[in-house]
């Protein structure tokens, strides 16, 4: 997979002499060195032979192995590479090379995903999330997703990973959502939704982010939320509604946030904001006033009942509403034929 694929090279000269260098196609850049299009040095010292490669998972982490190996004396690195007749030159030069270590959080992430990619699931997963790269999309189902994130959060350099924003990957920020999530600390919290929600750039990410620590502080919660609704950002805003209907539409609940929702929109003058930001905006407020309906009826029930010069919704999306609370199970049958009505 070519997101996974970093690899520290290491070439020996006609003189003897070792070149090392970062690529993520071993063949070619050997075939470039032989031809003599690779680089300076190898040019006046050919012919030249693979020696070893190390496999990594991300370009910093390869190439920080190609410039402190570069560093060792030629017997060291011959010793080092002696010693990968028994083990993965990658995992000697994390168990070896000066400077170098183990692992970094990053690099952990992309190996765990590397090692649960599924292309017949990314095949189906990216027509799900068509405002996403289909290139960024590794296949990872949710699961191993959880299991990765979990491990990621009992790391030391946890806080290394999520601070590498903006993530390349969507799967990589699928960790980070989950991440998050298991942050028990309110305030801490807080800090870490503020600071990802801004590269949120589809609905998966933003629906999976968890809203359960929010529940902590009810009132501070409500300052949050106003600030998302208020940022302007498509999935910012459409987090900070998923927060009232989650958290808000049964015993905290007050009619006031469905007047919220209601003016929590997207611009909608040309070029102020992209129709796909428009839609799955209006998505979620329609979701909120079908939940709504379901638990909160008498105080819902005019936004999806009035149209025209009363109408308390913009007409896309009460309609929308009204699909989704008659495909519920939790709404009446009866409820379902007013609605129907009402169209």
């Amino acid at each position: 997979m070519g997101h996974f694929e970093h690899y520290l090279y290491i070439l020996t000269c006609a003189d003897g002499s070792l070149y090392t260098g970062y690529t993520t196609d071993v063949a070619n850049r050997v075939s470039a060195h032989q031809a003599g299009n690779g680089a300076k040095y190898t040019r006046s010292h050919r012919p030249v032979k693979l020696l070893a490669t190390a496999r990594f998972y991300s370009k910093e982490r390869a190439m920080s192995a190609e410039a402190l190996f570069k560093k060792l004396p030629k017997a060291q690195k011959l010793a080092l590479i002696q010693k990968a007749a028994s083990a993965p030159l990658e995992d000697v030069l994390r168990a070896e090379l000066p400077g170098f270590g183990m692992d970094t959080s990053s690099e952990f992430v992309r190996r765990s995903l590397a090692q649960h990619a599924d292309p017949a699931y990314k095949e189906f997963h990216h027509k799900l999330i068509p405002t996403v790269d289909p290139e960024t999309i590794v296949g990872v189902r949710t699961p191993a997703l959880r299991r990765i994130a979990k491990e990621l959060a009992r790391r030391s350099d946890a806080s290394a990973f999520l601070e590498a924003l903006p993530h390349r990957l969507y799967d990589e920020n699928q960790v980070h959502a989950f991440a998050i999530g298991l942050e028990k600390d309110y305030d801490t919290a807080g800090a870490l939704y503020d600071r990802f929600l801004p590269f949120v750039d589809n609905w998966a990410t933003c629906d999976q982010l968890p809203v359960g620590v929010f529940a902590k502080d009810a009132e501070a919660t409500l300052e949050h939320v106003e600030r998302w609704l208020a940022s302007g950002r498509c999935y910012t805003i459409r987090f900070g509604i998923g927060v009232l209907m989650k958290l808000y539409l049964d015993d905290r609940f007050d009619e006031r946030f469905l007047a919220r929702v209601a003016d929590a929109r997207m611009p909608h003058k040309e070029n102020d904001a992209s129709k796909d930001d428009i839609y799955y905006v209006d998505m979620m407020r329609a979701w909120y006033f079908a939940e709504a309906l379901a638990k909160q009826e008498a105080a819902a029930l005019p936004y999806l009942e009035q149209c025209g010069s009363k109408a308390l919704l913009d007409e896309w999306t009460r309609h929308k509403a009204i699909q989704k609370a008659i495909e519920s199970r939790r709404i009446p049958d009866a409820m379902k034929a007013h609605l129907r009505s009402c169209r």
